[in-house]
């Protein structure tokens, strides 16, 4: 795929420009992309991936939702589990943030695939990678952490692409509409809100083509998309059938219960949460309406425009068909952002995937006089678009310069102090540590809590879980420290992240005889680690330093 380049008069300019031209493209990518992987690895912790990335460590050990609590649907954890598996001379943060980057890759290749195949052009191609990869929000922590929110773009991204490909060519090879209908339903496993993603294409499949006879339609169509999409959703069915209670008080009992409680009490603790519909609106404006988000719609829309004023008589009979399934998509995928409470960005991520798959649709419904004022306006966005992520990316370019200084390495090194300390207090070999923050132990493999696996996601929301919904969870709140630590004392707590939520596992520590280290192995965005060893019986609290 390269750059067609032509000058005034209309002649082709002579090939070496042309290569040069492609080979500077090609070379700006590479540098954007090791910027992107950068920017990934050191990236600041943040305390979502202490849900997320445990499961990683945990699941050979303990089953996700009956043994560890987990609000999210499983295929994230399970990717992790099996990218650390696979790659175990990797930290368990950095296989997870790995996996991450290569969903990037994914999402980049997947819309610069669909871009070129339904316009042949290398300038649309271009532009729906770019368009993505240089989204404030994606940059950000929607984009950056090991959690789910990236995850199930590239899925949906491709179940969308495909079948729009299928619809319009009237292609309907059975491989093909079955991957799309897997790859949707992987979508929806990765996090539970891309399921919105589905409505359209189910019910696109039963309307469109027209002129398709039911009967084809039945047996062409839907019948490999459906069949793909259950395939895909086999585990989620499972999950669903064989603990039904269990799966639904952790995906939808805790988001419409405790979760909401919480932040209703405490939204001071979070500027600017979204609680309410208005704060909810702001934060979709801040998503969609700034930067490459704002500049992709504005060039799907001018798509549109030109194209209702396009000559071209030899349209697709399934081009307006395929393109209403992906407005729709993107509709539901909008509508649907505003139903959690609280918002945060992440939710808002979803309908980003569709403009310039919009914008391709558009393109390909455009005569050549269209697209010759469409090519000069998708030229301008897409250096706009480089210019608003270059400080970001070249944050990340810089941190190339010294892997050692990468988030991942600094956890992995906090991890291995944190081990030390505990072997010079011969204490690793049974290694229990109390913390909200578990993937320092981890690291170090030392043992946790399983009521801690999430860090404090089950631990805050405690007291607002009436006991019918908290019976499903592996939970503990401070009330039920003083049991939980007599029944299995630890051998260390690790403190020093937040002085409110750990002030009662604090507390317990001193009056229990745990004795303050010296320790200045860990710091991170949330403060700097305080670690409580258990004193030996007969040495008192003589052995340790006190603070």
């Amino acid at each position: 795929m390269s750059l067609s380049f032509a000058n005034p008069s209309g002649k082709e300019r002579p090939w070496p420009l042309r290569s040069l031209a492609t080979s500077a493209l090609w070379l700006l990518m590479g540098i954007a992309l090791l910027g992107l992987f950068g920017r990934i690895m050191g990236y600041e912790l943040r305390r979502d991936e202490f849900m997320f990335v445990p499961p990683a460590a945990l699941l050979g050990d303990y089953t996700l939702y009956r043994d560890l609590f987990y609000n999210h649907v499983p295929y994230s954890a399970w990717l992790f589990r099996i990218i650390h598996l696979l790659l175990p001379w990797l930290s368990l943060l950095a296989a997870a943030r790995l996996t991450i980057f290569l969903g990037w890759l994914l999402l980049l290749g997947a819309s610069g695939w669909i871009g070129w195949r339904l316009t042949r052009s290398a300038l649309v191609a271009l532009f729906g990678p770019v368009s993505l990869l240089t989204a404030e929000v994606l940059l950000g922590q929607t984009g950056m952490a090991a959690t789910n929110n990236l995850l199930p773009l590239p899925f949906a991204l491709i179940g969308l692409g495909l079948f729009a490909i299928a619809v319009i060519e009237g292609d309907f090879a059975p491989g093909k509409l079955f991957a799309a209908g897997v790859a949707l339903s992987i979508a929806a496993g990765m996090k539970a809100s891309a399921i919105a993603f589905v409505p359209a294409v189910a019910i696109a499949s039963f309307l469109i083509p027209r002129d398709l006879p039911l009967s084809q339609r039945l047996r062409r169509l839907v019948l490999p998309v459906g069949l793909g999409g259950l395939v895909g959703a086999l585990p989620l069915f499972w999950l669903a059938l064989s603990s039904t209670e269990l799966f639904f008080a952790h995906i939808a009992g805790y988001h419409s219960g405790p979760h909401v409680a919480y932040w209703q009490e405490n939204a001071a603790t979070e500027p600017g949460l979204a609680l309410s519909a208005p704060a909810k609106l702001q934060l979709a404006y801040s998503v969609w309406l700034v930067g490459a988000p704002l500049l992709a719609i504005f060039i799907a829309a001018l798509s549109w425009v030109l194209s209702k004023a396009s000559r071209q008589a030899d349209i697709e009979p399934g081009l307006w068909g395929a393109t209403m399934t992906v407005f729709a998509a993107v509709l539901v995928t909008a509508a649907l952002a505003f139903v959690p409470t609280p918002g945060f960005p992440q939710y808002y991520a979803g309908p980003l995937i569709g403009f310039p798959l919009l914008a391709a649709l558009f393109y390909r419904a455009s005569d050549e006089a269209a697209r010759s004022k469409l090519r000069p306006a998708m030229i301008v966005a897409l250096v706009m678009m480089a210019v608003f992520s270059a400080p970001r990316l070249g944050i990340g370019l810089n941190d190339l310069r010294d892997p050692d200084r990468f988030t991942t390495a600094r956890v992995a090194g906090g991890a291995a102090e944190l081990r030390q300390a505990l072997a010079e207090a011969d204490l690793a070999d049974a290694g229990l540590v109390a913390t909200f923050s578990p993937l320092y132990p981890l690291e170090a493999g030392l043992r946790i809590y399983p009521e801690f696996s999430a860090g404090l996601f089950a631990y805050r929301v405690a007291p607002y879980t009436d006991p019918e919904l908290r019976r499903n969870y592996v939970m503990a709140g401070a009330q039920d420290l003083p049991a939980l630590f007599e029944t299995n004392p630890p051998d260390a707590f690790l403190t020093g992240f937040d002085d409110t939520l750990e002030a009662p596992m604090i507390d317990y520590a001193r009056n229990h005889g745990y004795v303050e280290s010296d320790f200045d192995g860990i710091r991170d965005r949330y403060g700097k680690a305080v670690l409580w060893l258990r004193q030996p019986p007969a040495g008192g609290t003589e052995t340790g330093e006190n603070s």
